[in-house]
């Protein structure tokens, strides 16, 4: 994944010399849940719960080509969910664990500037994660450390401020050869965020 990073930091380059450049800061708050799905030689039943409150902050350049635009960014995340646990046989109660991911998300999204105040804009993310933890206990070692994933959203920029709101969804893999075991875990964010341009 380091190298398809790098090679769209460099045709973001590229093209920068062409382009209106606007870059800024940018944070926020989110609300996540996890679905856990694909699950092999586990015991267990999995089941969405309720919904976490999420946080993100980082920093995006917006390449600006007339009305179509490039938007690249590097974004610190907090996320997760919680998932309601049961046996296949019903013998044991029902809990809920609590599902934590800090990742370093970075979107490379294309989109459309209307009158430059609203924007609508979709594209992948590439989500490097940094840390994952199950009910406190540490599972990154079992995770994918690198995974793709989609954003899409609209946006209004008013002066230097600007504002989204977005839906991400990131499905990262669990694998655990000691028990031969596995599941994917399906990341959903409904994302709101505030921004800065310190470039414009």
């Amino acid at each position: 994944m380091r190298r398809i990073v790098l090679l769209m930091a460099f045709v973001a380059t590229s093209v920068a010399a062409k382009a209106q450049i606007q870059a800024g800061v940018k944070a926020g708050l989110s609300t996540a849940n996890v679905e856990i799905q694909e699950v092999r030689n586990d015991p267990w039943q999995y089941a969405k719960a309720e919904n976490v409150t999420g946080y993100h902050a980082g920093a995006f350049v917006r390449l600006q080509f007339g009305g179509v635009f490039l938007q690249p960014e590097a974004i610190l995340t907090s996320t997760g969910g919680k998932v309601e646990i049961s046996s296949a046989d019903d013998t044991m109660p029902v809990h809920v664990e609590d599902i934590k991911f800090n990742r370093l998300d970075i979107p490379l999204l294309v989109g459309y500037n209307f009158g430059n105040v609203f924007r609508v804009q979709a594209g992948p993310v590439a989500s490097s994660l940094l840390s994952a933890r199950r009910e406190g206990q540490d599972i990154k070692e079992y995770m994918n450390n690198s995974d793709w994933g989609l954003q899409a959203g609209v946006g209004v920029d008013i002066g230097s401020i600007t504002a989204d709101v977005r839906y991400e969804r990131i499905n990262r893999q669990l694998t655990n050869p000691t028990q031969q075991s596995g599941m994917e875990f399906n990341n959903q964010q409904f994302i709101v965020s505030l921004g800065y341009k310190l470039l414009r």
